[in-house]
């Protein structure tokens, strides 16, 4: 992630303690509703924020769905501090209980996506960032990380889909368009296809985006003492938070039934 001495601007036209008591505790499942009632074909959005249990966060959602793309592609994206998961729509409720408590819960409805638009949007703090990314360490003192995605529906011989791509970004914005695809072009941009994937999604289907975020904690850094780096995954999503808790982005496939 070379940004600020070997970053390649790219513009585009418009611009992601277990086992120490014995004694079993009962999951109780709480069901996820949804208040918005979509009118068309698309994408709804539903960002959690989730309290975890003591247990893995890959474990749990492993036994939820498949993954996405290639195992190549899923290495990187957990390497970045990512994971992506292809599940029912139906199964949400237990997978956000294997998880943890859910703290806060929003959604927004975006239907259909025929240019790059922000799913999610982190601004980097104007003390700055020490991200990592591929193995290689860059302080960011500004600009946004987003995860685009471009949505629309695609018909095939076995049936209608919602064919979604998703892409990590970072920008500083020009003037007051911190929105990527909206207003000028930014004054500089990169992007990461290496973390970016595709997916045809069916009627209640959905693709899972997790992150675990943690305190920061000072150790020794690449170069000099002070806060340790933040995986590029954890930095798109929050990190560093101020206590233990796990983001999960729900990208949920909306087909109106045909007669």
């Amino acid at each position: 992630m070379r940004f600020c001495l070997t970053l390649l601007s790219i513009l585009v036209t418009y611009f992601v303690c277990a086992g120490c008591s014995t004694q079993k505790t009962e999951q109780k499942i709480i069901a996820v509703e949804s208040s918005v009632e979509p009118t068309s074909d698309g994408i709804l959005i539903t960002r959690f924020e989730i309290q975890p249990n003591d247990g893995s966060l890959r474990e749990a959602l492993l036994a939820f769905g498949e993954p996405v793309e290639s195992q190549e592609t899923n290495i990187q994206l957990e390497n970045e501090g990512l994971h992506v998961r292809h599940v029912e729509s139906i199964d949400l409720p237990a997978i956000t209980s294997s998880i943890g408590t859910v703290e806060d819960q929003s959604y927004v409805w975006h239907g259909q996506i025929l240019h790059w638009r922000d799913l999610e949007q982190r601004q980097i703090p104007k003390e700055g960032m020490l991200i990592s990314e591929q193995g290689f360490f860059n302080f960011i003192d500004r600009g946004y990380l987003s995860l685009l995605a471009r949505s629309w529906p695609v018909q095939r011989e076995d049936g209608l889909f919602i064919y979604l791509q998703l892409l990590p970004s970072w920008h500083i914005p020009s003037g007051n368009a911190i929105v990527v695809g909206r207003g000028t072009l930014p004054l500089q941009s990169k992007l990461f296809p290496n973390l970016g994937f595709e997916a045809l999604l069916q009627e209640g289907e959905a693709i899972l985006i997790a992150a675990s975020l943690y305190p920061p904690d000072s150790m020794e850094g690449p170069q000099d003492a002070g806060p340790r780096s933040v995986r590029l995954g954890e930095a798109l999503f929050g990190g560093p938070s101020k206590a233990d808790r796990v983001v999960l982005l729900v990208v949920e496939s909306n087909i109106l039934p045909r007669e």
